[in-house]
């Protein structure tokens, strides 16, 4: 055991709540450890995505976040309403090709505060703060129209061999807008907060080498859902209440070849500790309602089925698997791995539209893998050579491989990678 003569029983509490501590989901693994009974603990984490340009589809591929119109026709496979002058066009009326792209920014402050209301109970909670730039790039071309703007009457459309003039941007920017209702087609930002979060987590078992949680929270919608009517939007937010569970499983490797087992949680982590940690996460999305566009199939983004249906979002599953070695009693390295699926969304309504459009694909896997690097004051605290007992870190994530939906009304599966910097401080 790590030598704490000299502290008195409040350092040693709060020397223990820096390992104790939860971290927010999002940041590192988690584990079973919670904080000793009147210690609270704030923090701070720091998410700089890379920008990003892709998205995972069902099948695993990379596309364009702007799918399916990266490089489309708008004919009347995508413009229902030009279906009427398929036949006197000979063929598909279309009033040309659009070119559209969108690379996200996006930034994130986590902040939040834990308090241990016994040495078996920790009560926490935390709010995320978003700032997201959809950067989008958009060109017309009218070269391969057969349909254009009525000289008369301004208005959309007629065969261009019987005098239709073809359009340009600011034409279809205003078909758009007045016959579907969407906003323009430029560049979004948006900033907020997040969903907050509540939680309390119980330790039900705890020994020499191992330790057993279960964490049960809510997450709160405050976070921005997406838009039916705009189209460049970001969402960050499902937009339902879930109800929340994780399993913690922790394991001290280092117990197997030490001469002298060590306690797993122990106030100071000694040099050449390495814990083995396993966490569990299910998250039960409860039924809601929303508006929504209903298209006739899941690309058909141009439609105005519009409607508010009844949603039960997939529930999410997601399993952490992660090994942490302490070099030195101030530096430690992780390594995490996350497996994660989403089942498929159930969507109904009472106007007759095709429903399985919005569920199409909806239900999404990822995996991402996160290397973390920490370095904490405990061990100066302890020795006096610190007044306040802290940890930073920073982490880098990158989600290799994930499955979802593409349709603009669903939250996509990102292609990202990120960097975290963070600071937790108790009291």
């Amino acid at each position: 055991m790590t030598n704490t003569r000299g502290i008195g029983p409040f350092t040693v509490s709060i020397v223990a709540a820096v390992i104790a501590a939860s971290a927010p989901a999002h940041t590192h693994a988690d584990s079973a450890a919670v904080l000793p009974r009147g210690t609270s603990r704030v923090f701070g984490d720091f998410y700089h995505y890379l920008p990003t340009t892709e998205r995972y589809n069902a099948d695993g591929d990379r596309e364009d976040l702007a799918h399916p119109f990266t490089n489309a026709a708008l004919d009347s496979n995508v413009l229902t309403n030009l279906k009427p002058l398929d036949p006197f066009v000979g063929g598909t009326a279309s009033i040309g090709d659009v070119a559209v792209s969108y690379e996200y920014d996006i930034d994130v402050l986590d902040a939040g505060y834990s308090y241990g209301v016994t040495d078996k109970l920790s009560v926490g909670f935390h709010i995320p703060y978003y700032w997201i730039k959809n950067n989008v790039d958009a060109s017309f071309s009218s070269t391969n129209a057969n349909v254009g703007l009525n000289p008369a009457t301004g208005a959309c459309c007629i065969p261009i061999s019987a005098g239709g003039q073809p359009m340009d941007t600011n034409d279809v920017q205003n078909l758009v807008s007045s016959q579907f209702g969407f906003g323009p087609i430029e560049t979004w930002t948006g900033e907020g907060i997040g969903d907050i979060e509540l939680g309390a987590k119980y330790r039900f078992f705890l020994e020499e080498s191992s330790a057993f949680a279960m964490t049960g929270g809510l997450r709160i919608p405050t976070g921005r859902a997406d838009d039916p009517d705009d189209l460049t939007d970001v969402a960050w937010s499902f937009g339902n209440y879930a109800l929340l569970l994780r399993l913690h499983y922790d394991y001290k490797l280092s117990n197997l070849w030490s001469k002298k087992p060590t306690q797993l949680h122990q106030i100071i982590p000694a040099p050449g500790d390495v814990i083995f940690n396993t966490t569990f996460r299910y998250d039960y999305m409860l039924p809601d309602k929303k508006i929504k566009r209903v298209g006739d199939n899941p690309d058909q983004v141009f439609s105005n089925n519009r409607e508010e249906v009844s949603r039960k979002l997939g529930d999410i599953f997601n399993l952490e698997v992660s090994g942490k070695y302490q070099i030195t009693d101030a530096i430690a390295f992780t390594a995490l791995y996350t497996y994660g699926f989403k089942l498929k969304d159930n969507i109904s309504g009472n106007m007759g539209f095709n429903y399985e459009s919005l569920e199409a694909n909806t239900d999404s896997s990822q995996q991402v893998v996160t290397l973390r690097a920490s370095y904490s004051t405990l061990a100066a605290y302890r020795d006096k050579k610190f007044s306040v007992p802290m940890v930073f870190t920073i982490a880098y994530r990158n989600r290799f491989a994930g499955q979802g939906p593409s349709s603009a009304q669903a939250n996509p599966v990102l292609n990202t990678s990120w960097i975290v910097v963070g600071l937790s401080v108790l009291f």
